[in-house]
């Protein structure tokens, strides 16, 4: 088997775990083998994983239902999606430190709450991309 078979790109993981920290280290672990699937070198990967991560996190403490998770990875690099539907009378709010922590790690995040939903999408390119 040649290492070309591994360089898939383009494909998306769907995930679905429940809303509790304690499911954060499987999110952690699929948003870093996107990352490496993209090519990301190490801090890359490591970014993109504290940005889903921080990103999740905010969407578990307003929530009570599962989060479904999408991953992709393209040769620019990586996006992740994540939707729930919102705790009623729980308004979603990140805090100044995260916004800090996620503008500083990825190329752009958004984080949105409409009707019943929270969702974010997550974005951080290759540095070769980036150029």
């Amino acid at each position: 088997m040649s290492s070309d078979s591994f360089e898939v790109l383009g494909d998306e993981l769907v995930l679905v775990v429940p809303p509790y920290s304690a499911y954060l280290r499987a999110v952690r672990l699929v948003a870093a083998d996107t990352a490496v699937r993209a090519g990301l070198d190490c801090e890359e990967t490591e970014d993109f994983r504290l940005a889903v991560d921080e990103l999740c996190h905010t969407l578990m403490s307003a929530t009570d239902h599962p989060l479904h998770l999408t991953f992709a990875a393209d040769a620019d690099g990586v996006t992740a999606w994540g939707a729930t539907s919102a705790r009623v009378g729980s308004p979603t709010s990140i805090t100044e430190l995260s916004a800090t922590i996620l503008e500083s790690l990825t190329d752009g995040y958004e984080l949105h709450e409409n009707d019943d939903n929270v969702e974010f999408k997550v974005t951080c390119a290759r540095k070769r991309a980036r150029r």
